[in-house]
């Protein structure tokens, strides 16, 4: 069983939509960019809805995310648990994001301010800086490409370029569902290896709610699931997006920069 504890840049603990068993995206899609349509065999009516949101979200200019989460983890002897994570994402476009998350595996905080990147671990008082791109796309496209697990991050890709469908084998809408109150449509998605659902509110503001996301092939068929909490008016001051280190907090290298520096030259 996980604890809390471990290398600060291992195996970095998701979010919501990027999950450590199976994400409807890709790194090599996400920074390529793409379009949110791919196959023939998903239907038009689950195609509109995500049109319709990948629209809306690359419209907002600033926003926050509340998420709660849920994972299956596989152990011995066929034996499941769930772990429970929460995570928060205040995003200011063009260059500047916060994320933190808690959780029964890891905490940690992410900050970026346009120039670096800040990833600490409050397990093991430890941070990382490096050198980061100019804008916020660029920044997901290096995180992606440097095999960094990071909150949210399928959200943000979505957001920027529109992938998810990439993989997509077929697609349907399902019908409609009530998320929190909120009515939305309820999408079923198939891989190679994945089935996903996505559920997107209904109306003007056609944000995703819930996505739930099932392995196949692996014993117990592992889920991932996620609800989140939207804000389109977040409250953000000067202090949100600069890390100031805790006392006692020590700086480590970073230990996969290349990606990253590579997008910010």
């Amino acid at each position: 069983m996980k604890t809390k504890s471990g290398n600060l840049l291992g195996p970095l603990l998701v979010g919501a939509m990027a999950c450590s068993l199976a994400t409807p995206l890709s790194a090599q899609e996400a920074g390529q960019g793409g379009s949110s349509v791919a196959s023939s065999n998903v239907s038009a009516q689950a195609q509109a809805v995500l049109a319709r949101m990948t629209g809306f979200m690359q419209g907002l200019e600033s926003f926050s995310i509340e998420s709660r989460s849920t994972r299956d983890e596989l152990l011995a002897y066929g034996y499941t648990l769930q772990n429970n994570e929460r995570a928060s994402l205040v995003v200011q476009r063009p260059n500047k994001l916060r994320s933190e998350v808690s959780g029964d595996v890891r905490d940690r905080t992410f900050v970026y301010d346009g120039s670096k990147l800040v990833i600490y671990s409050p397990d093991d008082q430890a941070y990382a800086t490096v050198g980061a791109p100019s804008t916020l796309a660029a920044l997901v496209s290096g995180i992606l490409d440097a095999g960094i697990e990071f909150p949210l991050i399928d959200v943000l890709a979505q957001s920027a370029a529109g992938t998810l469908t990439s993989q997509v084998s077929s697609g349907i809408l399902v019908g409609s569902a009530t998320i929190d109150g909120i009515e939305c449509d309820h999408l079923a998605f198939r891989q190679a290896d994945t089935d996903w659902q996505l559920w997107v509110a209904k109306g003007a503001q056609p944000l995703p709610r819930r996505i739930l996301i099932t392995t196949r092939y692996e014993v117990g068929n592992p889920q991932f699931e996620a609800t989140l909490d939207w804000n389109l008016k977040p409250k953000i001051t000067p202090g949100t997006f600069a890390f100031v280190a805790p006392k006692g907090a020590v700086e480590i290298p970073f230990d996969r920069p290349a990606a990253l520096v590579g997008q910010a030259q």
